[in-house]
């Protein structure tokens, strides 16, 4: 009796094994969910329609990852309460991602969100150790290099263009060269601000620059007043000498012009020439005096004849009021 009891109960208990085996050896792929079949650790099979399944207990094993939902992560800070219609969200800052560095050396604090959802389920559980830690990595090295790309005024002012350089370098470093079965769905760049510990410093560096610009902005006008200025007393002064210049060159040519025709006719009579020239100047001469007077001493007796229009000269006689 005691035997009998013994074999019921222990078939009772390898029964009840079975079955308890039997049902958690069923499994249920949800709509949109992609599951690795792994026998002794090795993928064999991978289920993609939704339904109930079989496996082999203990011998099998199951992972099961969603291809349709997207995941959002977060970088440069973290939320830890989400907002409502009444309270607004809490979150944290995560310095050691968000703070980087331009390309003219300023400091700047990147927040951004990026969306992805797994492609290849095979390839999401078995290609690295933490995919979601890698996309962070992933994510932190394509940004960074963009903002070093950038000078300050550029990263802040610029976020949209931001954004579309990153999400295409992200995307092809996860796809491609990552291949991790993760496809990149969407980057959004949250803010891009100066820290408050240097915002002192920033406001000095905007001052600076503005009076930069209000000096430039002086010289120009100061250069459009004097350079035109400048320009047209300079082209006048070279039209001017420009005309001196023909003048005086006309003028040296008329003068070569005239001695050569003197040249000529003193060549065919060489004293009657020479006496006209002596006549000409004379008369030059005489033309700008103010007194002329004609003196004969040939007849022994000096004969002085004034030429003038003076009244207070006396002609009478040859005695003048000198």
């Amino acid at each position: 009796m005691n035997n009998r009891k013994v074999t019921r109960f222990t078939l009772l208990i390898v029964l009840g094994i079975v079955v308890i085996l039997a049902v958690f050896s069923f499994y249920r792929v949800k709509e949109g969910d992609n599951a690795l079949v792994l026998t002794f650790g090795e993928v064999t099979d991978i289920k993609t329609t939704a339904g109930l399944y079989w496996r082999l207990p203990i011998i099998q094993s199951i992972q099961v990852e969603s291809t349709t939902e997207i995941h959002t992560f977060e970088y440069g800070y973290r939320t830890t309460k989400t907002g409502t219609t009444t309270t607004a969200a809490q979150y944290y800052d995560v310095d050691e991602e968000a703070i980087m560095l331009t390309g003219d050396s300023n400091i700047v604090r990147v927040e951004a969100i990026y969306q992805v959802m797994v492609r290849d389920v095979e390839l999401f559980f078995y290609e690295v150790d933490d995919p979601f830690g890698t996309l962070q990595y992933a994510f932190e090295t394509v940004m960074r290099r963009n903002i070093q790309n950038r000078t300050l005024d550029a990263a802040l002012l610029d976020k949209q263009s931001i954004e579309q350089e990153v999400f295409p370098d992200f995307k092809q470093l996860v796809e491609d060269v990552y291949n991790i079965g993760i496809d990149v769905k969407e980057v959004k760049i949250q803010n891009i601000v100066v820290p408050t510990e240097v915002i002192a410093a920033y406001e000095d560096v905007n001052n600076a620059k503005n009076e930069q610009t209000r000096k430039l902005d002086e010289g120009e006008r100061y250069s459009n007043q004097v350079v035109p200025a400048s320009e047209a007393k300079a082209y006048k002064m070279i039209q001017d000498a420009e005309a001196q210049k023909a003048e005086t060159v006309a003028k040296a040519f008329g003068e070569v012009a005239v001695f050569d025709a003197v040249y000529e006719k003193y060549q065919l009579n060489p004293d009657i020439t020479r006496k006209r020239l002596y006549i000409e100047t004379v008369e030059n001469i005489m033309f700008y005096a103010d007194n002329k007077y004609i003196i004969n001493s040939d007849s022994g007796v000096l004969e002085f004849l004034p030429l003038t229009t003076d009244t207070n000269t006396l002609t009478d006689g040859g005695v003048t009021n000198d």
